[in-house]
């Protein structure tokens, strides 16, 4: 098989175009709302943040263009081998990886930080879509168990170190993904009444910062000032943003740096408080064409696996988009979920640029 794929033609190319032309927007206010975010009673700070985003912003437009001409079906043959390489990575960086602010989840190459954890989202949708695209109805192990145990290990991995909005995402892929396949829909909502019944014990694993997010998630007033600022601050600034926003570089409490982590996690409340309703509503119609374009072609690949896949990366774009705004508005638990294509940080950009790329190669070859 040639895991090169043919050019593009004016056809793929129209197709196509929307999601590029949304990419490059996202881009654009990220670098904006990143620069934004920056700002401190007015001065420009920590000026070299905003330049690494372009740095990985580039990377991230190559790796699409890399992985728009490989064949797909390659990572049905190697699904195996990117899962088992993707675990031995994460369990190296138990050992190995950099710890920043009590979590050890990232390597440091050439002196820019990657999150090995964000590999595990996409060796979990191709283990996944290999798997539910080969599951008959009466394949319990083959379709169910067996992929059952390849996510909790993974997810177990990550939730070590300590990363819960990772783990979460690929255990939502595990549920979601294995609605739409032919194993008994009875299994896995077995499954979730077994979780929920087990959960009261599971919290007692959990590291405290993440206890203390569950409490001030039903009352952040309970600790104002410690785990519940955040929240706190952040609906105060989407909220001051009212209809049209106070404007580029206006807006209050993240110029005079009421908002933690604003360029990262936060970054939904520099877009709320600075345009708006209105701003905001317009960056979630860019993410629904995006997500529109992929379920289109879920629809119509005629093949089970890039059917499975497409649906894998509509699946993992749309959880991304739901806990952040959602964790931003206080509405979810705080877990630590970047906004995808518009927060600080290469791993999920890269990660999520890669998949686009196998999404480009799927829509021109599986038809």
């Amino acid at each position: 098989m040639n895991i090169f794929s043919r050019k593009f033609t004016s056809l793929d190319f129209k197709g196509l175009k929307t999601i590029c032309v949304c990419l490059l927007i996202l881009n654009i206010l990220s670098l904006a709302s990143i620069y934004s975010s920056l700002h401190q009673a007015g001065q420009f700070a920590e000026r070299e943040v905003l330049y690494k985003q372009i740095v990985w912003i580039i990377v991230s437009w190559l790796a699409l263009i890399i992985f728009a001409n490989i064949n797909y079906r390659i990572y049905f043959d190697l699904a195996y081998l990117i899962y088992g390489l993707n675990l031995i990575l994460l369990i190296g960086v138990m050992f190995f990886g950099k710890s920043v602010m009590g979590a050890q989840r990232w390597i440091e190459i050439f002196g820019m930080n990657f999150q090995p954890s964000e590999l595990s989202k996409i060796a979990a949708i191709i283990i996944l879509a290999r798997f539910f695209s080969l599951s008959s109805p009466r394949g319990l192990v083959y379709g169910f168990l067996l992929p059952l145990i390849f996510i909790v290990l993974n997810a177990l991995v990550i939730f070590i170190q300590p990363d819960l909005g990772t783990a979460l995402i690929i255990v939502f892929l595990f549920f979601s993904l294995g609605f739409f396949s032919r194993i008994p829909k009875r299994f896995f909502i077995g499954l979730i009444a077994l979780g929920l019944l087990v959960s009261p014990f599971l919290l007692n694993h959990l590291k405290d910062y993440q206890k203390r997010r569950l409490l001030v998630f039903m009352n952040p007033n309970l600790d104002p000032l410690g785990a519940g600022y955040s929240i706190i601050q952040s609906k105060i600034a989407v909220g001051s943003g009212k209809l049209a926003g106070k404007g580029f570089l206006s807006g209050t409490q993240n110029q005079f740096n009421f908002l933690p982590e604003r360029h990262t996690d936060f970054i939904f409340t520099v877009i709320g408080e600075e345009w708006g309703f209105i701003g905001s509503l317009f960056l979630i119609i860019i993410y629904w064409l995006i997500l529109k374009k992929i379920l289109q072609q879920a629809q119509r690949a005629r093949d089970e696996f890039a059917s499975f896949f497409c649906l894998g990366i509509s699946l993992f774009f749309f959880f991304h988009l739901f806990i952040n705004i959602g964790m931003t508005l206080g509405i979810l638990p705080v877990v630590g979920l970047p906004l995808i294509f518009l927060s600080y940080g290469g791993s999920n950009l890269l990660i999520a640029s890669i998949l686009l790329g196998i999404f480009f190669n799927i829509s021109r070859t599986a038809r």
